[in-house]
């Protein structure tokens, strides 16, 4: 192991630990089926997205597993994080890397796909930006044609009680508790060899919803009301 790597390693254990202590001490951070949690890539872990808290909550789970963001695992962030120049840094030490959630983003799509490539483990949320209703949105089709096309293993994260913790229209975080659901990995073998026409992507990434979904109680599966977002149904 290199010097820079051994470095990065004990820095983002040492951050983990700082947001450890916060998560279980303010928020009674729990994991359940940290099992599953494979230690090597290439992996895609796919989990809903109601809060800016879950991606750090989901670091901590894999400090703990022994997988180190930057190092093995990536994840990407909306861009409007990256403005201030301080934050740019700190995210970018921990594995994050911005991506535009309203156009095109070419430099996101192909660093999710290098990141891949290269065996290890990318992190996001399908659905492509927060729930307003905590509800599990549509997932993004482009999200399920990278794992069909370069047969990636998915790992299913459904993380209950962020949004009630800080929703889209808080600030500051509530003392509510957070649970991280992990289940058995899975992947889309039946897409595999089918021609991936645009109905057949569709069905992919609603399998993929699927997988998540059963990890989150009732209340959070059901899709939400059109509402014009990204990855919101159209009725």
């Amino acid at each position: 192991m290199s010097n820079a790597s051994l470095r990065q390693r004990l820095y983002v254990k040492m951050i983990a630990a700082i947001f450890g202590a916060y998560f279980r001490m303010y928020h009674r951070l729990k994991f359940e089926g940290l099992e599953y949690v494979p230690t090597r890539g290439p992996l895609l872990i796919a989990l809903n997205h109601t809060s800016n808290l879950e991606p750090f909550a989901l670091g901590v789970a894999l400090v703990e597993r022994g997988i180190v963001p930057g190092v093995d695992m990536w994840t990407v962030s909306k861009k409007e994080l990256f403005k201030r120049s301080w934050l740019a840094r700190l995210l970018g030490s921990v594995g994050m890397f911005p991506i535009d959630r309203e156009n095109i983003n070419m430099s996101a799509m192909r660093m999710m796909v290098r990141v891949l490539t290269d065996g290890k483990i990318l992190a996001l949320a399908p659905e492509g930006t927060r729930s307003p209703t905590g509800k599990l949105q549509l997932f993004q089709p482009v999200i399920a044609k990278i794992v069909i096309t370069r047969r990636v293993p998915i790992l299913p994260v459904g993380v209950e009680g962020a949004d009630k913790a800080l929703s889209t229209q808080s600030k500051i975080p509530r003392p509510v508790p957070i649970t991280l659901r992990f289940g058995p990995v899975f992947e889309l073998r039946e897409f595999y060899d089918a021609p991936l026409t645009d109905e057949m992507v569709e069905r992919a990434a609603w399998a993929m919803r699927e997988h998540v979904a059963a990890l989150l109680p009732e209340r959070m599966r059901e899709l939400p009301p059109y509402s014009g977002r990204v990855g919101a149904r159209k009725v």
